[in-house]
């Protein structure tokens, strides 16, 4: 009991801290920054525009894949069963792919998303630590954190 003592009376003489000392604390709107800076802007725009031609280019197969569908069904009682049966497996093959496709390219649209973002947020760090050691800044805090 005296050693924990002794060992914390040691360790308060030691590290001491100054009531006086204010410590510097600012709050930093990432969102704001990231909605409102050149850089953000530019991301977004970027991510918007790919999500566009995606959608487009979907969209325009997708009414191509419809058509062909009421084809192949309008053809129905013309053409054999056989030959039915092929065409219909064989659009069936071409919707899957295109699912495929379009998921492949949402999901590269995400990732190229997440990795821009990143690559946005550590230069961001960089600035803030650039910042706070030339104005002496204690303590940056993230606004969205705080209750």
């Amino acid at each position: 009991m005296k050693l924990i003592t002794s060992t914390l009376f040691i360790f308060l003489i030691f590290f001491q801290v100054n009531a006086d000392e204010q410590i510097k604390v600012r709050f930093v709107y990432i969102d704001f920054i990231f909605k409102n800076s050149t850089a953000g802007k530019k991301i977004s725009k970027t991510i918007v525009d790919k999500r566009k031609l995606i959608i487009k280019k979907s969209k325009d197969i997708e009414e191509k894949l419809t058509k062909q569908k009421s084809d192949i069904i309008s053809k129905q009682n013309v053409l054999e069963k056989n030959d039915f049966e092929k065409k219909v497996v064989s659009h069936q093959k071409e919707v899957q792919e295109f699912q495929k496709k379009r998921n492949k390219d949402l999901k590269s649209l995400n990732e190229t998303n997440v990795k821009m973002t990143t690559n946005f947020l550590k230069k961001l760090d960089q600035i803030m630590l650039d910042y706070a050691n030339e104005n002496e800044i204690d303590l940056i805090l993230k606004k969205e954190t705080l209750i």
